[in-house]
């Protein structure tokens, strides 16, 4: 673990140190100082939104396990989210889950299985605006070292992995003692006790994949997550004119693609750095110059990493948590 925390932090300081020594420091200090903050209020409310439309779908997909209400659902999110934001290693996905264990009394192998399949839609929604966006994209764009060429490369990439991760939680569903029982024993052959966790974990994992057998219910699924994908597309949208960038559907569209493929790369808490760079790097494809691409992924990022981060720690003192018990796996059932 200790590695991964010390690449991340590696790969996000070189990615700021490189995007800030690319532009112009004093004119991207001009457009910063003439931020309206009403740009940074209408981010704010429309995340308000995001997270009621995440928790709506998660109680969805946690019906199979419980009924839960959306209270602690979106408190649970608002934890997890803010974990991302202040802890190495990405460890806000299983904050999550412990923290719903704890507020909802929701297994926590069964809570990641739906995170799972969340991060499953997710992904669909996500690589349909990122081939969506390379269609309108000048094929010959450059930005820096970096083209259009290589955006698609990065893309196809991610739709491999896409489909493997389908895959195995497709086999997980439809064969679960068998897929399991192969995983466990592979495992196993590293470490005899890892391998005996894994299984026990795969038990409780495969519990939460209950919602795959219940199709009803996908196509609610989708257009819950096209919905709150689209809201923030909305969010980058409104926000390009606070840095002096056209309303574009496009430059909104390439910024959420860039946004997206900083989080599959190593780095600091709350995707800092490699955010940055990414985001300028596809704004500056679809047509936005250096320095106003680059103030858009500084701002953006801030506008949307403090009020999470902020309601997050907020709702964690609320209801009574901590990061160490959630990270230790406190109340767990």
């Amino acid at each position: 673990m200790r590695w991964q925390i010390l690449v991340g932090l590696a790969v996000s300081a070189a990615c700021l140190a490189w995007l800030l020594g690319q532009v112009d420091l004093p004119r991207l200090g001009q457009l910063l100082l003439q931020l309206n903050p009403w740009y940074i209020l209408a981010v704010a409310a429309l995340l308000a939104w995001v997270f009621f439309l995440r928790s709506q779908r998660w109680r969805l997909l946690l019906r199979p396990l419980k009924r839960c209400p959306i209270g602690p659902l979106y408190s649970a999110n608002l934890i997890g989210f803010m974990a991302n934001n202040v802890l190495p290693a990405r460890l806000g996905e299983i904050v999550r889950a412990y923290a719903l264990n704890r507020l909802c009394a929701v297994p926590v192998a069964g809570a990641l299985a739906t995170l799972v399949i969340e991060r499953i839609l997710d992904g669909m929604a996500i690589l349909a605006f990122f081939f969506l966006a390379l269609w309108f994209t000048d094929p010959t764009a450059q930005a820096g070292a970096f083209n259009v060429a290589y955006l698609r490369g990065a893309g196809l990439f991610l739709l491999a992995g896409y489909l493997g991760v389908l895959a195995l939680v497709a086999a997980l569903w439809r064969w679960p003692a068998a897929t399991s029982g192969r995983l466990a024993r592979l495992v196993g052959r590293i470490s005899p006790r890892l391998g005996q966790k894994t299984a026990a974990i795969l038990e409780g994992f495969t519990q939460g994949l209950a919602l795959l057998g219940q199709g009803r219910h996908l196509p609610l699924l989708i257009a819950q997550s096209l919905a709150l994908w689209l809201l923030m597309l909305l969010s980058g949208y409104i926000f390009l004119p606070a840095v002096g960038l056209p309303n574009s559907p496009l430059l909104a569209a390439m910024a959420l693609v860039g946004g997206s493929l900083a989080a599959a790369v190593p780095s600091g808490p709350g995707y800092i750095g490699t955010t940055q760079l990414a985001v300028t790097w596809a704004l500056m494809l679809a047509g936005a110059d250096q320095e106003r691409a680059a103030a858009f992924s500084l701002v953006f990022w801030a506008a949307n990493y403090f009020p999470i981060t902020a309601a997050g720690m907020i709702e964690m003192l609320r209801r009574g948590l901590s990061l160490g018990s959630l990270r230790g796996g406190g109340g767990q059932k």
